[in-house]
């Protein structure tokens, strides 16, 4: 019943707060060791989420492009690794190995994208990821 008469919470300080925002973890709640991760880790976590499934696709089905040998299939599970490690040169690595595919047999490509779309997002996550890095471009 205490509840029920509990004040409303004040208005947000900044209200042209980012809407992502509003879908990360609050800080009070997320370990000391998380509070000061901003977009570009969960974006980063995710995009190397997505290319370590790519790559462990790539493995089952033993097809990686039309071109390729069998040890370039060994490295299928290296762009993932080297987002989720925030390597240096990630982000370009990331964005060849998900639109490969677009450059080396297009039709195919766009056949797998409308049952696996993941290559192409994680593509754009790698892409904002080498475009947004801080010092990049001057600013």
């Amino acid at each position: 019943l205490a509840q029920a008469f509990k004040e409303p919470s004040p208005p947000r300080k900044n209200p042209s707060e980012s809407c992502f925002r509003n879908f990360l973890p609050s800080p009070s709640i997320m370990p000391k060791e998380n509070r000061d991760k901003d977009i570009r880790f969960w974006v980063a976590s995710v995009a190397g989420a997505l290319l370590l499934a790519e790559g462990a696709r790539a493995i089952s089905k033993s097809e990686v492009c039309t071109t390729s040998s069998a040890g370039s299939l060994g490295l299928a599970m290296l762009p993932g690794v080297m987002v989720l490690n925030r390597l240096p040169g990630a982000g370009v690595v990331g964005v060849a190995a998900s639109f490969h595919g677009l450059v080396l047999n297009p039709s195919k490509a766009v056949e797998d994208m409308k049952s696996w779309p993941w290559p192409m997002v994680s593509g754009v996550m790698c892409a904002w990821l080498f475009l947004s890095k801080p010092g990049r471009f001057g600013h």
